[in-house]
């Protein structure tokens, strides 16, 4: 059995031609995430303007699952007000872990991406490598704050 029949196209392609891969020399906000269970990595990097994340780009080195995770993610997030990141944040947290949450979750929720991404859930041994570059863009965002 091969990665597309358990995952999925969607996130077969994510893995294969991730979107927003490489940092860019001017992010404001690099961020790095690291699931010591797994050996998933992630470094996130951020830009801001005006209240929105004008630009989300990865690079890491890990599973197909988290790669995907952070390929889709920062399609989701890019030129969105920073309220809305954090809303989409917490909604993805939320859906992973089988919280009934609907004040929390994405208004696209609907996307063929996120559904996909979502599916990982009937294997909950692997939540930890989709939340990971969600977990990581938390941290960013607090590290723009502060």
């Amino acid at each position: 059995m091969n990665y597309r029949d358990v995952f999925g196209e969607v996130l077969a392609d994510h893995h294969e031609s991730p979107r927003n891969w490489g940092l860019a020399s001017d992010s404001q906000v690099r961020e790095n995430g690291f699931n010591p269970l797994c050996g998933d990595k992630v470094t996130l990097g951020l830009k801001f303007r005006d209240g929105q994340l004008e630009s989300c780009t990865f690079e890491g080195e890990g599973c197909s699952i988290c790669m995907a995770s952070a390929s889709i993610m920062t399609e989701m997030v890019q030129g969105q007000p920073l309220s809305k990141v954090s809303g989409l944040i917490e909604g993805f947290r939320a859906k992973m872990q089988g919280e009934d949450r609907p004040d929390v979750l994405p208004a696209d929720d609907s996307s063929e991406d996120i559904v996909a991404l979502y599916g990982i859930k009937r294997f909950p041994v692997r939540i930890k490598c989709a939340l990971l570059p969600w977990t990581t863009l938390k941290k960013g965002l607090e590290t723009h704050h502060a």
